[in-house]
């Protein structure tokens, strides 16, 4: 070989002389050994650096040229195989070019047999072991040592599933996302065959090694494995869409009390990984109403997914259920069924970490639009496997009150709503109606009336537990103005604000106000 070192790893598939009238070479497919003399350029006025960028061109994998001396080949022809990368041999000028192509495809018929051969010895125990239940895991393993090469499975979006090192190797540290450009910076590259199912992407793998290791057998096995792996990703998908199934309906059982002995329903959810004889806190994410639906494609579908991993990060243990556009936790509560906690001290903690999931997730709503709107419910904790129905309608109920008091993008726990829980059931009921008219009927009308804020200064007054120069302060007022307000208050309503049963009425009419409000 003279020239196009570079192209040495180009597979011959067959050989082919040139013709003594044009087309020079016919039939041209690609990885052929083309075979030509100078003197039969000459007598075709072809020069020898055109023709090689026609080769080049039509994909042939080296050329094989019959003359005197290396001279005879010229610079230019020389330089253009280097570039080209296309191998470039000098035969004896007494070649006999067709013996020659006879003998290299006799060569690559018999190599391309014995490679199939092998292959099929390979494929027959990767079939095997597929069949006696080795998994995706089990056929990556011995493929890796039957080839002493690194094999890695990714999904359909590229993120690493498995992987499995040659003999006496160590494992890659791989990114979640495996890149040629990546490998290339360990020194190494790789051979990736789709996995397909019904023409659907399920997936990928890979042999990875060094450059010089990979031959044409690689290519040949991985292409052969592909399908194999098809079949344990189809195995597995309908594994999963079993087990998702016998989990929500599970889960769901469980969130709803439909089950009758309570023993029954601890050995199922022990059987899925989940203690369930210690206390637990139920608590549901909603993507907020006003909020588009958008396709499962969308980045924003992955919030579900999101709040599940950050959930997961604080409670290990914990038990979710996603859904587009809602997601159910029942979180355990540790620290409590161990006696570190009390019973409050425990849900304090609960509300402060969940903050700081909330706040996490905020921090992505912010720097990208990938997050959306949701506020959060939570119920009270309950103590047994009994108790998880209650909590769950307290979530739900804190959910659907603490929206319409104080907005969306918030978290609401039931224990922290006090009479609000009350009220909200009551709403829209006369009695509850006549009440608040009762109570604050004449500061409601004459605020309406003047554009006066004595509704917001009788709030001010109980906010600061009837401390008159606090209130004061906090509503920018002379210390006698307020008194003012306030003795035109008690001449409305007709009482004095000292009976504390009236200051009991006032607080549970100014609640049922806000509630009115929204």
């Amino acid at each position: 070989m003279v020239a196009g070192a570079g192209g040495l790893e180009r597979r011959v598939t067959w050989a082919a002389c040139m013709r003594a009238r044009l087309p020079a070479f016919e039939s041209i497919q690609g990885g052929e050994l083309a075979l030509l003399t100078l003197s039969q350029l000459r007598r075709l006025d072809e020069t020898l650096p055109h023709l090689l960028k026609s080769l080049h061109k039509a994909g042939v994998a080296a050329v094989g040229v019959a003359a005197q001396s290396l001279a005879a080949l010229g610079e230019e022809a020389i330089s253009d195989a280097d570039h080209l990368n296309l191998p470039l041999i000098l035969l004896p000028s007494s070649a006999q070019l067709e013996d020659i192509a006879r003998e290299v495809i006799t060569f690559v018929v018999s190599f391309r047999g014995e490679i199939e051969r092998k292959a099929t010895e390979i494929t027959h125990q990767l079939m095997q072991l597929s069949v006696q239940g080795a998994g995706i895991q089990g056929v990556c393993e011995y493929l890796a040592s039957s080839r002493g090469k690194w094999v890695v499975v990714q999904d359909a979006s590229q993120q690493v599933r498995f992987q499995a090192a040659p003999p006496l190797a160590e494992v890659l540290l791989l990114p979640a996302v495996l890149t040629d450009e990546f490998l290339r910076q360990q020194g190494l590259t790789r051979v990736v065959e789709p996995i397909l199912i019904r023409h659907e992407v399920v997936g990928y793998i890979s042999l990875v090694g060094n450059e010089s290791d990979f031959d044409y057998l690689e290519r040949i096995i991985l292409g052969k494995v592909a399908p194999i792996l098809a079949i344990e990703f189809a195995r597995e998908r309908e594994r999963s869409e079993v087990e998702s199934r016998y989990l929500v309906e599970a889960f769901t059982d469980v969130l709803h009390g439909h089950y009758q002995q309570p023993d029954e329903m601890l050995a199922r959810a022990r059987i899925l990984g989940y203690d369930l004889t210690m206390p637990q806190v139920i608590v549901v994410f909603e993507v907020a109403a006003a909020e588009p639906d958008f396709p499962m494609s969308s980045p924003l579908a992955q919030w579900s997914r999101r709040i599940r991993d950050e959930l997961l990060r604080v409670w290990s243990s914990c038990w979710v259920l996603c859904e587009p556009r809602r997601v159910v936790a029942i979180l355990p509560m540790l620290e409590l069924a161990s006696g570190i906690e009390s019973e409050s001290e425990s849900e304090n903690n609960t509300f402060t970490r969940l903050e700081r999931v909330h706040a996490r997730m905020a921090q992505n709503r912010s720097g990208s639009s990938s997050v959306p709107l949701y506020s959060c419910g939570i119920g009270r904790i309950a103590k047994n496997l009994q108790g998880i129905p209650q909590s769950s309608r307290e979530a739900q109920q804190a959910l659907e009150i603490g929206r319409r008091l104080f907005g969306e993008g918030k978290l609401h726990s039931f224990a922290r709503l006090g009479v609000y829980r009350l009220l909200f059931h009551l709403d829209g009921q006369g009695e509850l109606s006549d009440f608040y008219q009762e109570a604050l009927g004449p500061l409601i009308n004459h605020d309406a009336r003047n554009g006066g804020t004595w509704i917001e200064t009788l709030e001010c007054f109980f906010r600061c537990n009837g401390n008159l120069s606090e209130t004061a302060r906090l509503m920018h007022l002379h210390r006698n103005a307020l008194l003012y307000r306030l003795g035109r208050i008690e001449e409305l309503i007709g009482r004095s604000l000292e009976d504390s049963e009236l200051r009991l009425s006032l607080q549970i009419a100014l609640k049922i106000h806000h509630l009115q409000k929204r």
